[in-house]
């Protein structure tokens, strides 16, 4: 699968994953008519005035490198949850251990790291350009709204909700595993056959939960800018630009401290 947004070294994990996908060895004839499932957001308390001044500060910040800011708003405990890649499990892990009881600002680093695959030393350079750059990935959508894996807490983005068993009736239907189910970005036509002028089969609402099967679809053009679905009809729908939604993202969560509002947890997507 292409361009997903997903961030660092889990989007490149992610993308390759996709470009491995499991595909049926002719899905046209395994895939089975399924209920069109979207997921919906939990955006209770997500337009409080002091908590968008907060989010605003963040991205002033995230635009011009200042790691100083964004550390600054770190509560004195940070935790870090880091959900496996995928469909998520039914109960979220628990936050990582801090046995060292880290202050926030280095909880932070110790996230930022997370985002990078492989043993290194990082430089101090290093890491606050780590840290920006977890910031800028989870506060791109533009999304606020409560998340299962962060215990409730209100995060940047906001964490898709979904019925776990329709889904995964889907992933049945459609003769593929559940780490096949993405989410669409946004509305979008998939067509009989990876053609601009093939007739369209069915037009999905952003936010519909769908298996993918296979991308980097020739099409008859030539060019391998197409991927292919089960649609809900049972049909093999194909469409091109493909900008789909894991399930898992890295996100910057908020609660108050003192009753004012900090960044209490982050949430980087693991293998």
């Amino acid at each position: 699968m292409k361009n997903l947004l997903c961030s660092t070294a889990a989007g490149a994990i992610l993308a390759l994953l996709g470009s491995m996908a499991f595909a049926a060895e002719d899905p046209a004839t395994q895939t089975k008519p399924y209920e069109a499932l979207t997921v919906t957001y939990d955006t209770t308390g997500a337009d409080d005035a002091e908590l968008k001044a907060l989010v605003e500060t963040l991205k002033t910040a995230i635009a011009t490198g200042d790691v100083a800011t964004l550390k600054a708003n770190a509560a004195p405990e940070v935790k870090i949850y880091s959900p496996m890649i995928g469909f998520p499990d039914a109960t979220p892990p628990a936050a990582l251990p801090d046995p060292d009881k880290r202050p926030g600002d280095e909880r932070l680093d110790q996230a930022a790291t997370l985002t990078a695959t492989g043993d290194v030393d990082y430089s101090r350079e290093d890491l606050d350009g780590l840290v920006v750059d977890l910031f800028g990935n989870a506060l791109d959508r533009g999304t606020l709204g409560h998340s299962k894996t962060a215990g409730g807490a209100i995060c940047s983005p906001a964490e898709p909700i979904f019925d776990r068993d329709k889904a995964l009736a889907i992933a049945d239907a459609a003769g593929m595993p559940s780490s096949n189910l993405w989410i669409l970005s946004e509305e979008t036509e998939f067509r009989e056959k990876a053609n601009e002028t093939s007739a369209v089969l069915a037009k999905l609402p952003a936010g519909t939960i769908v298996p993918f099967i296979e991308g980097s679809v020739d099409g008859e053009d030539g060019e391998a800018d197409w991927y292919s679905v089960a649609l809900p009809s049972g049909k093999v729908g194909y469409a091109t630009n493909d900008i789909s939604l894991g399930f898992q993202a890295t996100s910057v969560c908020y609660g108050k401290v003192d009753g004012k509002w900090a960044v209490t947890a982050v949430v980087v997507p693991g293998i």
